[in-house]
């Protein structure tokens, strides 16, 4: 089966002109009118009738035609598919990120990205930074945002964000925001934390542990939201990422207690797997993504 033969004769029972058709495919018309008599030849069944002004098709040829019409619509659709999504007038992007990570840092971009380009449809996803990074080995999201460090064997680490972790309490404890504490003072008071499993704990832990102490929380939770509204009302001081609160620390519904030693910056990167084959719109999503930093 050549296909070339039948796209020819395809086109040209459209056109109904040898000529038309010819011009079409850019193409010669004596090329047209051979490759129309060898496909007629194999099939052993006259195809058109040749007339005056062009051509028409015989019964067996408007036969042969309405076998082929769907399958070459197919094809043109399929190819039309492809072109929009190269030119993201269609197609998904799936992201991960944590909740605080997603409002704070990735939900300005997202909200950037669809006004221009209406079409593509955003799928955000959120999870710790463990849960994210099985979602990238899983393919069920194309790219996430992560906490630092990780395998960078596996990953490819395109751009970071720098954050600074920092301590906030409400009016409460708002005497602890006067001066700097070193971390053995605010081992007295009640802390306040992301879950066991977050990236941020186990840093909190590390800071604990390097002056040979043990955190044991008050509370545990998992939304930003939840943690600082558990600060505001004077249950204890609050370990959160300092950019993702500053507005609440301009409104001073939250007070930032300085340290005497100041924490080391974290990052969070913008990671996908290694060799990953990303859509023209995840593409497009990640440029954006680092043009932000």
């Amino acid at each position: 089966m050549k296909m070339d033969a039948y796209y020819l004769f395809y086109i040209t029972a459209i056109e109904q002109n040898f000529s038309k058709a010819a011009k079409r495919l850019f193409v010669t018309q004596p090329n047209i009118s051979q490759s129309i008599a060898q496909l007629e030849d194999r099939l052993q069944t006259k195809l058109f009738q040749r007339h005056s002004k062009g051509v028409s098709l015989t019964n067996e040829g408007q036969l042969l035609f309405q076998q082929l019409e769907p399958a070459f619509q197919l094809i043109q659709q399929a190819e039309t598919n492809l072109n929009e999504r190269r030119y993201l007038k269609q197609g998904s992007v799936a992201i991960g990120a944590s909740d605080s990570t997603c409002k704070h840092l990735l939900l300005p971009i997202v909200q950037s990205f669809q006004r221009q380009f209406p079409e593509i449809q955003l799928k955000l996803q959120h999870g710790s930074t463990p849960q994210l990074i099985e979602k990238l080995d899983q393919g069920t999201i194309d790219l996430a945002l992560v906490h630092m460090p990780i395998n960078e064997q596996t990953y490819t680490i395109h751009s970071v964000f720098t954050i600074h972790s920092t301590f906030v309490v409400g009016e409460r404890y708002q005497s602890l925001a006067r001066e700097p504490q070193s971390i053995a003072d605010l081992a007295h008071y009640p802390i306040l934390s992301f879950s066991q499993k977050s990236h941020a704990r186990h840093y909190l832990n590390e800071l604990f542990a390097k002056q040979d102490l043990l955190v044991t929380p008050e509370v545990e939770v998992g939304a930003m939201d939840v943690l600082l509204e558990c600060a505001r009302i004077g249950m204890g001081v609050a370990f959160v990422t300092k950019e993702f609160v500053q507005q609440e620390l301009d409104e001073h519904a939250l007070y930032e207690v300085s340290l005497d030693e100041p924490l080391n910056p974290r990052q969070i990167g913008i990671v996908t797997r290694n060799q990953a084959q990303l859509s023209h719109a995840a593409n497009r999503f990640l440029e954006k993504l680092n043009q932000s930093q």
